[in-house]
């Protein structure tokens, strides 16, 4: 594991009143424009990037939230806390932060704080500064020599990949080379005349064959889908102390220039990867390199990780977990100069990407990457398959941004799995969401949108959602909204059902009638459970010894509404009691591929209630209509007099969630 930022807090900054969240190695920072995914980034910078200036770092009145009234009169303060974890097997981290330690929920994490505040002189006068300091004492300063072990680089969104790749200084090529190889001048020299004498212009050096082969395993791990990519490096200078510092790489022999901005910006961050991997066990090491550090191998670790090639040597490509880290553990010891850890944040990696290549990249650069990575996104494709315990979700309230992340859902294994691969199936649009309503089947997802229009509420323009779980099992599905922040609600069917009296068992699929002497709804009793799981045992015993009529009233104030029979049943009670009780006898003589005798019983059951029957119709094989055809039907055709109430009062509620008002006893504003 590398160390990673596991929690932040941050005060009074931008976007931020007051923000607390924790993060997992990997994280995916997904909101609306406007939201403050950027200035999250660039909280973590003002501690974090060595590329930062003084100037950088000190703010001024604009960074205060601005929900603050006069916030230097006032003599307000912004504080950004991070908490680093992963560090224990980082001995140079250890070594050079461990002032920063301090105990954070049970853990033992490094704590860095920005703090700008206003300081009072000796002369008595105030003017506001910055300080950055380790642990809880701000008097020991977190300094640029504690960045070289921990940092934090930020690839924008709006870069120029071409051209930082052809600037010596910038380019991550030149700083692979100077980070990870020792090459002798002489070599360059050599090379230097022979470019001069012949107009070659391929670097044939062991180390940079060694890098090149790197690269190119690496891109070519990210865009398998499609064609093999061959990488190769060209310089761009003959002069022997400029032949490393003037490296351009050519994909399938061809400039940056010629390739597409999308593959151009895969590889830039490809490289990027590259260069923050842990570094430790070197894939080549020179013959002065190897005897140098073989000197104290008295068990013969190297000998047993490398072999020997024309006077190098490269590590060996099967090689078991236990001499892995024996040589890691060796080399840690007895190198001279431990890398830092560099945390890589990238935004909107999707920009000029297929939508394949956004998905290729992001499960690169999180499944198989050893690297911490913080990403923001707009990408559907990209947050789709992001593992589930990795979101960051933004959401603008009116009291600040809300930052609400899944890093310790509780949930177990195979409810994740089940939700992630509902997720990537719906290309994540649930991330998007300003409010969800879950709903059981297909029915439901074609119904509610015209459902909701007819009630004067615009789906779309509120951000709200339909999302069909195909099932009952709300739970994973509630507990993973609720722990984003996003307002939502559960509609699901009441499955009214009576006692069988001579038989002692439950009859489902009936119609309710005051013969029935014994009755239930086994859509309550699955909430009831529901409740229990979410919002403890105590809330769920409250409830089941209240009467049906209570027991709704107090699941719609959890945003839980329970039909009576089915959805369909529902419908069709309430149609039969309007000014359009013919519209679902017309649908299903449109819709059925029966005769004359099937219309004529559909007709009679309807118009006698037996609407269980007319059910059985519409499902039936002879009929070949479905209930997904039947309500995308209906839903092109229905009114606002047949919707049923609980759906009513379901769509009230989320809107009025999203819309920040209130909800009053009845559901509806």
């Amino acid at each position: 594991m590398q160390p990673f930022i596991r929690f932040v807090q941050i005060k009074n900054y931008r976007n931020f009143k007051i923000a607390n969240f924790e993060l997992k190695e990997k994280a995916v920072l997904i909101g609306e424009n406007g939201v403050g995914k950027s200035n999250l980034l660039r909280a973590l910078q003002l501690i974090l990037d060595p590329t930062f200036s003084e100037d950088d770092r000190l703010l001024d009145e604009s960074d205060f939230y601005e929900g603050i009234d006069n916030p230097e009169e006032n003599g307000e303060e912004i504080l950004i806390s991070i908490y680093i974890d992963g560090y224990s097997e980082a001995k140079n981290i250890l070594c050079q932060l461990s002032d920063a330690t301090v105990d954070f929920d049970g853990q033992k994490l490094l704590k860095i704080t920005y703090k700008y505040f206003k300081d009072i002189s000796t002369n008595g006068k105030s003017r506001y500064r910055y300080i950055i300091y380790k642990g809880d004492d701000e008097n020991n300063i977190f300094t640029y020599e504690d960045r070289k072990f921990i940092n934090l680089k930020v690839i924008k969104a709006i870069r120029d990949v071409e051209n930082e790749m052809k600037n010596s200084k910038n380019s991550p090529l030149t700083k692979l080379v100077k980070e990870r190889y020792k090459i002798k001048k002489e070599d360059l020299e050599k090379i230097s005349k022979a470019l001069k004498d012949s107009g070659a212009d391929i670097l044939d050096l062991p180390e940079i064959n060694d890098l090149q082969a790197q690269i190119n395993t690496l891109f070519n791990d990210i865009v398998s889908y499609s064609e093999t990519f061959n990488v190769s490096l060209k310089t761009m200078d003959i002069d022997a102390s400029r032949i490393l510092y003037a490296l351009k790489p050519l994909i399938n022999s061809r400039d940056s220039y010629n390739n597409s901005l999308g593959i151009n910006n895969i590889f830039y961050i490809a490289l990027m990867l590259l260069l923050i991997q842990d570094n430790i066990v070197k894939t080549f090491l020179s013959s002065e390199e190897y005897e140098a550090m073989s000197a104290e191998d008295s068990a013969g670790i190297l000998a047993k990780c490398y072999k020997k090639e024309k006077g190098n040597y490269y590590l060996k490509k099967s090689i078991t977990q236990t001499s892995i880290k024996e040589l890691y553990e060796y080399i840690y010891e007895h190198n001279e100069k431990p890398n830092g850890v560099t945390i890589l944040a990238i935004e909107e990696p999707e920009a000029h990407l297929h939508p394949i290549y956004q998905r290729l990249l992001y499960k690169y650069s999180v499944s198989q990457s050893n690297a911490s990575v913080i990403i923001t996104t707009h990408s559907t494709h990209l947050s789709s398959v992001a593992p589930l315990n990795s979101i960051v979700h933004l959401l603008a309230q009116s009291d600040g941004t809300q930052v609400n992340t899944t890093a310790n859902i509780d949930l177990g294994e195979d409810e994740i799995a089940d939700l992630e691969r509902y997720i990537d199936i719906k290309r994540g649009e649930i991330y998007l969401a300003k409010g969800i309503i879950f709903v059981e089947g297909i029915a439901e997802e074609y119904l509610i949108p015209s459902f909701a229009s007819l009630l004067g509420e615009d789906l779309d323009k509120k951000g709200i959602i339909i999302c069909n779980i195909n099932s009952t099992n709300f739970v994973p599905y509630k507990i993973f909204a609720d722990k984003l922040g996003i307002p939502n609600a559960i509609l699901t069917d009441g499955d009214y059902y009576y006692m069988n009296e001579d038989k002692k068992e439950r009859v489902y699929g009936g119609i309710y009638s005051k013969e029935h002497k014994s009755f239930g709804y086994y859509g309550n009793e699955r909430m009831m459970e529901l409740c229990g799981v979410i919002l403890g045992e105590d809330f769920r015993d409250e409830i089941m010894e209240m009467d049906f009529s209570g027991q709704d009233d107090k699941l719609q104030e959890k945003g839980i509404f329970v039909g009576i029979h089915t959805l369909e049943i529902d419908i069709f009670e309430k149609v039969a009691k309007s000014e359009e009780n013919d519209i679902i006898i017309k649908i299903f003589n449109k819709l059925t591929s029966g005769g004359t005798g099937q219309k004529s019983n559909f007709k009679k059951n309807f118009e006698t209630g037996r609407f269980d029957k007319c059910l059985n119709q519409i499902t039936s094989s002879h009929s070949n209509i479905g209930k997904g055809r039947f309500a995308q039907r209906l839903a092109a055709n229905c009114v606002e007099s047949i919707i049923p109430g609980y759906i009513e009062k379901a769509i009230k509620y989320v809107s009025s969630k999203v819309s920040g008002g209130k909800i009053y006893e009845d559901g509806i504003l």
